[in-house]
């Protein structure tokens, strides 16, 4: 599911008063545990790691983006439990007048 609104930051992590734009994405699958949240969004780290890995990718997705997003005065981040998935929102500063509504 794919959602994009206008509204307050839900972390502190981003700086200036918006008004904020938000985009989400979210799926219902396997879900990142509360201990791996911390390190996704370092280089070459993964949720799942080992020989018995199910999912593939390098690890760099989820550093690029969240690099990108605060290059755009915004940031990126990710509410999960595992077995119900995960939803990351990107946060981008909306200039005024846009996305009124």
């Amino acid at each position: 599911k794919v959602s994009a609104h206008r509204q307050a930051p839900a972390y502190s992590g981003l700086s200036g008063d918006g008004p904020w734009t938000c985009v989400e994405v979210e799926d219902s699958g396997i879900g990142i545990s509360r201990e791996d949240l911390n390190r996704i969004f370092e280089p070459f780290e993964q949720a799942q790691i080992g020989n018995t890995r199910t999912h593939g990718g390098t690890g760099l997705g989820l550093t690029i983006s969240r690099h990108l997003a605060r290059l755009m005065a915004g940031g990126l981040t990710v509410r999960s439990e595992p077995g119900k998935g995960s939803c990351f929102a990107v946060w981008l500063p909306a200039g005024e007048g846009e996305g009124a509504g």
